[in-house]
Order: structure tokens, then C-alpha cells, then sequence
């Protein structure tokens, strides 16, 4: 049951995915690999995986209509990048695939591929964000607790004070302050332990 949970939320099957993963599941295995091996390159990057001529040579390699060649290479990079964007491990990625409905000779191959090219994709995809975003300098912290009256009762409410240096891409700093609440900070704590796992299991 969690399996399926899991995999409704990593791939949204959509009409088009739909459609997509029926075309996938009658190409050859073989000539599968090579499109998904051409298509994670292009993972992150902005220009096209294909020239015009190349996609013609699609068509006649797969036999299939210019729209179906779309719908393929479409369906192919969707499954990758939701891949890259969710950081699966390459041992689960097939059983993901097959839950969708792909067969599993299909699913082996897109596993295949992205177990030897995974790192270098989430590599790229880390630089180029790092380019976007702010990166974070340093981290200071203070403890804060405000005395609150209720009647005769006095209740000691701590908190934690967040001061997040980041730099900016244009090279200027900020500080973003944060007051986090015990069980906030348990949240955060929680959540950055599950991310840093994920990159350790890279």
C-alpha cells in the first residue's frame, strides 16, 4: 500500500503520461535505452536533446508518427526528471516505473541508465541551482524565552532564534531571521536529517 502511495505521488499519470507509456511499452528495449541514455544528458540543460534530423531518424527507427515521437521523448523525460527532482536510488526506480504499468524489461532499462547516470545529472542540477539561489554562509542561533502571564500562572514560552547568512547570486549577503517554536524546530531538525541522508546514499 505505501508502494503504491508513493509512486501516485513521484509519477502523476496524467492522460499524456498515459499515452506516453503505452508507446513506450511497445518500443524495443534496446532502442529505449538509447533514447533515455540521450534524454538524462539533457536533464537540467536548456537546449533541445534532438536536432530536427535526428527526430526524423526517430521516426523511422521507431516507426511511429512525428506526434508520437513527441509524446515518447516527452513520457521518457517526465519519468527522469520527477526521477532527479525526488532523488531516487537507481534499486528502486524499476519498481517504481513498473507500478505505473510499464513493463518490466522497459523499467530495467530506464533503471540501467540512471543508475550510471544519475551523479552526473544530480551534479548538474546542483550547480545550476547553486547559480539560482541564494547559498547559505553561516548559521547563528540564540535562545529566547518570554515570561507570558495568565492569572496568577506564569508560563516560560522558549524559542529558538534562527539568523541565516545567505549570498545572494549577485554576491550580496543577507540575514534571514527565523523564531521557531520546540516542535518547529523538531519539523526542520526532522526534515534536514531526511535530506542530508538522501545525499549520503548518493
Amino acid at each position: 500500500k505505501k508502494m503504491a502511495d508513493d509512486d501516485q505521488t513521484l509519477f502523476v499519470m496524467t492522460k499524456r503520461v498515459k499515452e506516453a507509456l503505452e508507446l513506450i511499452n511497445a518500443l524495443d528495449d534496446s532502442k529505449l535505452a538509447v533514447i533515455v541514455k540521450r534524454l538524462v544528458k539533457n536533464v537540467g540543460e536548456k537546449g533541445a536533446p534532438f536536432t530536427k534530423e535526428e527526430l526524423e531518424q526517430l521516426q523511422d527507427l521507431l516507426s511511429l508518427a512525428e506526434g508520437q515521437v513527441d509524446t515518447v521523448l516527452e513520457g521518457c523525460a517526465f519519468f527522469l526528471e520527477r526521477s532527479a527532482y525526488h532523488v531516487i536510488q537507481p534499486t528502486q526506480l524499476s519498481a517504481h516505473l513498473q507500478a505505473t504499468g510499464m513493463i518490466q524489461s522497459h523499467a530495467r532499462a530506464f533503471s540501467g541508465v540512471w543508475e550510471a547516470e544519475a551523479t552526473g545529472v544530480l551534479q548538474r542540477l546542483r550547480a545550476v541551482r547553486q547559480g539560482t539561489y541564494p547559498t547559505l554562509e553561516s548559521v547563528d542561533w540564540r535562545l529566547h524565552v518570554q515570561t507570558a502571564s495568565s492569572g496568577l500562572t506564569k508560563l516560560a514560552e522558549p524559542r529558538t532564534i534562527l539568523s541565516l547568512k545567505l549570498k545572494n547570486p549577485d554576491n550580496t549577503s543577507e540575514v534571514v531571521p527565523m523564531e521557531l517554536t520546540h516542535d518547529q524546530m523538531v519539523t526542520l531538525l526532522t526534515q534536514l536529517d531526511t535530506a542530508q541522508q538522501q545525499l549520503d546514499a548518493l
